[in-house]
């Protein structure tokens, strides 16, 4: 991964703004190359520095932050917006979102997210491609001229990361160029089922449903309002 990631804040609300950027100077691997209120403002810095994230207010004057990230057209590796009402959250992952924040974001809640950016960047630089052993019950991972075959019964859940996947098993994690929807038809339905817009998960590695929550050994994954029915038909 390179040494830092670039990023901008775009949010007409100077106290957000300050906030977002003091969590962040607690990471040395993000570097901040703008600050700006409105999204004609941000058009610009993008274009300028070309950052790896932006952290986006959706509600602004003129345009507001969902409008500004789908006219970049996939030119942001990593959009996440930030704001106070949890109903845009559904604009934000049609607009393939890493991240959505709601206001006040909490340092615990940003640092979850970049861990997660970090995580994502990381494993970019090896993204792997992937073929099914048509013969059996793995998948065979490419990186570079190595090749790693993961029996599918090994994968404990699958985590959407934009265009990208990530395979989690209990030795390791891969990431995979693809959506999550392709590679749900990757592995057996019968097994695999989505419990997030985010998360397709290996139900029979579920140790717990608790509320809106499985657990997965020490990992904690949320269950969306549109998939728990499917999985309450499981337990």
């Amino acid at each position: 991964m390179a040494a830092t990631l670039k990023y901008i804040i775009v949010d007409d609300e100077e106290l957000d703004r300050l906030a977002i950027e003091t969590f962040a100077s607690g990471f040395d691997s993000l570097h901040k190359t703008g600050s700006c209120t409105n999204a004609l403002e941000a058009l610009e810095l993008i274009h300028r520095f070309q950052p790896d994230i932006v952290f986006a207010d959706i509600e602004m004057p003129g345009m507001n932050g969902l409008e500004l990230i789908h006219s970049l057209a996939g030119q942001v590796a990593a959009p996440v917006f930030i704001t106070s009402h949890p109903e845009f959250a559904l604009d934000g992952y049609d607009l393939e979102a890493f991240d959505y924040l709601v206001k006040p974001v909490s340092a615990d809640r940003f640092k979850k997210c970049v861990h997660r950016l970090l995580d994502f960047f990381h494993l970019r630089e090896k993204a792997a491609a992937f073929e099914k052993d048509s013969e059996s019950n793995f998948i065979v991972i490419r990186q570079g001229y190595d090749k790693y075959k993961i029996p599918v019964n090994d994968i404990l859940y699958l985590e959407a990361m934009k265009d990208y996947t990530k395979l989690i098993t209990a030795s390791g994690q891969y990431l995979v160029l693809g959506t999550l929807t392709s590679m749900h038809t990757r592995v057996p339905s019968s097994d695999f089922i989505q419990i997030h817009r985010s998360y397709i998960v290996n139900w029979n590695k579920i140790d717990a449903v608790k509320g809106n929550k499985i657990y997965i050994g020490n990992q904690e994954l949320p269950i969306g309002k549109l998939y728990k029915k499917a999985l309450d038909e499981l337990f």
